[in-house]
């Protein structure tokens, strides 16, 4: 099987050509866009510092840059979407929140709304039960 290198066009052998990485957080292997060669020197260009690859780990997993991510971030005034929590209240980042069926960026959540909406399968439905529930529950069961 044949790919394309994004860098210098070559089309070149799959297996043997070009490096495959295994993201555990997707549990999933991706080859990579660049040659060897090509990925080499690109390597050597870009020093593995946390920005690159913050970088590189945004564009493989929600086809988003770096600078994106930052524009979404200061656009929402560095609040969770949901919840509206912020960063600074958090002590950390907010997570990339992403449709698991297209693979898309839809955006920002906490950490909290990110894994409850993962929870319940993205399902709305199933969510708005859980605030009914929440509401006509709320003294306790009678």
């Amino acid at each position: 099987m044949k790919k394309s290198c994004k860098e210098c066009g070559l089309e070149k052998d799959l297996d043997t050509d070009f490096y495959k990485f295994f993201d555990k957080w997707a549990n999933k292997y991706y080859t990579s866009s660049r040659c060897k060669p090509c990925h080499s020197k690109y390597k050597k260009n870009n020093p593995n510092n946390k920005k690159n690859r913050k970088n590189e780990k945004l564009k493989l997993r929600y086809g988003i840059t770096f600078d994106q991510w930052e524009a979404m971030r200061k656009a929402e005034d560095y609040s969770c979407m949901a919840c509206g929590i912020t960063e600074e209240e958090l002590g950390g980042v907010l997570d990339v929140d992403h449709c698991h069926t297209t693979g898309k960026a839809r955006g920002l959540l906490c950490n909290a709304c990110n894994t409850s909406l993962g929870r319940m399968y993205e399902n709305a439905d199933a969510l708005r039960a859980l605030a009914d529930y929440i509401e006509k529950y709320k003294e306790g069961y009678k």
